[in-house]
């Protein structure tokens, strides 16, 4: 047996256990096993730490042990699944059945983390190959890597909203570094089973709306390219219509790269107002699937059709991570645990920019968290200023006049504080705090039954980096 064929049979028994394939982590610790590595080793090449890797493999094994009813473990996988024969994979190269005693189990070509996601091979999702099958794309999507959960898990917010509430539109929005795309990318192999067709498109490069429709309908509906009508009305009503057919999970990534920089949160850029009708056909009229959009800030118009619809979920912005954000900085080494939680108040818990300043403090400081903070102000570095100028760009005047006020207050201030300062229309100051609030800039804090606003310390000290 060599290691594509244990990971082929080790997928299969999982898959019949549990309902889901392996993972990319999964079958990193089965590759690794085999190879006879150290969980050290595989959580280098993973990108994830040891603990990590052991609480993923004891749980494997436990599985495994349960489903051949005999103990399996790290030192005695190779052996214990070399007793056990099956088939070799049939010429389509999308499944095989595996026979030992009672168990009869569809297996998929196994997909390493190392091989690119172009594509690959319809998964399937049943015994019977004359039912669906789950095709994936992930061409456009991060790699799985270790996970840092959020306090009232968004992840689980997701998993209901699509798995209870049948939402057809979610957006994640939040500034960069609080984790939208892994978010996202973790939840898959959580849900795939409920999906017939799943597929992952970035914005980055801001492509027109026909370019994003084509691409959606030649892999959801497996068409060629050159059957898609050019007209957009036409491939929006082929792209629902599909979508009723089949269940499918659609990801779009950086959003915010088709909205407006200088203007308040949401707004498109001209040319790119289309993807607001695709938004509400997808959010609006009924289908059997599901569009998540991550961005920096929801469409503006996203907005309009919430309020009375369930089939449409906008969470939160995502901020930091709170005390789980201590793993990140113990898997840096850095030392003065007591003065953690100040280091993570400080930079919000944002797991980025918590990896940047430890690299910092490891480089200038030894690692050594309450030497770093004895400085005054706070330090940005050269890695963490741009991310914060990105943001800052984008604002409008009065969003940048709001943020000005507040950051030149030492203490979380009131509205009406605010307003008695602004230079401009009253209510062109509500709206630009609405618009920061959005985009997960500024943070709502209550105080004695009236509302105050701050923002994170380490944007406060970029902006008036920017006023001097």
């Amino acid at each position: 047996m060599d290691v594509q064929e244990l990971l082929k049979f080790a997928d299969g028994l999982v898959f019949t256990k549990i309902g889901k394939h392996l993972d990319d982590l999964q079958q990193a610790v089965v590759r690794g096993t085999w190879q006879g590595k150290r969980y050290s080793e595989i959580s280098k090449e993973v990108h994830c730490t040891e603990r990590h890797v052991r609480n993923v493999a004891s749980k494997l094994w436990q599985t495994l042990s349960e489903i051949l009813d005999e103990d399996v473990m790290k030192s005695n996988l190779r052996s214990t699944m070399e007793r056990y024969e099956f088939s070799k994979i049939s010429n389509s190269g999308y499944f095989n059945l595996v026979h030992k005693g009672n168990i009869n189990v569809c297996t998929e070509t196994p997909h390493p983390p190392t091989t690119p996601q172009n594509s690959p091979p319809t998964q399937t999702s049943t015994e019977d190959d004359t039912q669906p099958k789950l095709r994936l794309d992930l061409r456009d999507a991060p790699e799985l890597k270790t996970f840092y959960n959020y306090p009232n898990s968004p992840l689980t917010a997701l998993e209901n909203a699509i798995a209870r509430q049948n939402c057809r539109l979610l957006t994640i929005t939040g500034m960069t570094g609080t984790g939208k795309s892994a978010i996202a990318r973790n939840l898959i192999p959580q849900i795939q089973s409920q999906f017939d067709r799943i597929i992952w498109r970035s914005l980055r490069t801001s492509p027109p709306l026909e370019t994003t429709l084509k691409t959606l309908i030649q892999f959801l509906s497996n068409q060629p390219e050159i059957n898609i009508p050019a007209n957009t009305d036409t491939q929006l009503s082929i792209l629902i219509e599909t979508l009723r057919e089949n269940r499918c999970l659609i990801v779009l990534d950086d959003v915010q790269q088709i909205l407006s920089s200088g203007q308040l949160a949401g707004n498109y850029k001209p040319g790119y107002e289309n993807y607001g009708t695709l938004f509400k056909l997808i959010g609006e009229i009924p289908h059997n699937s599901c569009l998540i959009l991550n961005s920096w800030e929801p469409p503006s118009d996203i907005l309009t059709f919430t309020d009375d619809n369930s089939a449409v979920c906008l969470l939160p912005p995502l901020t930091g991570l709170g005390e789980a954000a201590t793993e990140i900085l113990r898997e840096k080494g850095l030392l003065d645990e007591e003065t953690w939680p100040e280091l993570i108040e400080l930079y919000q818990g944002n797991p980025l920019w918590l990896k940047l300043v430890a690299q910092t403090i490891n480089n200038l400081f030894g690692g050594r968290v309450s030497q770093y903070l004895s400085y005054q102000p706070v330090f940005l570095g050269d890695e963490l200023t741009p991310i914060l100028q990105q943001h800052y760009q984008r604002l409008s005047e009065i969003e940048k006049q709001a943020i000005g006020l507040i950051s030149n207050e030492s203490e979380p201030v009131l509205l009406t504080q605010l307003m008695a300062k602004c230079q401009g229309s009253q209510r062109e100051l509500l709206k630009g705090i609405q618009s920061l609030d959005r985009r997960g800039i500024i943070a709502k804090l209550s105080c004695e039954a009236e509302t105050v606003f701050t923002i994170p310390p380490v944007l406060k000290q970029y902006v008036k980096m920017v006023a001097e």
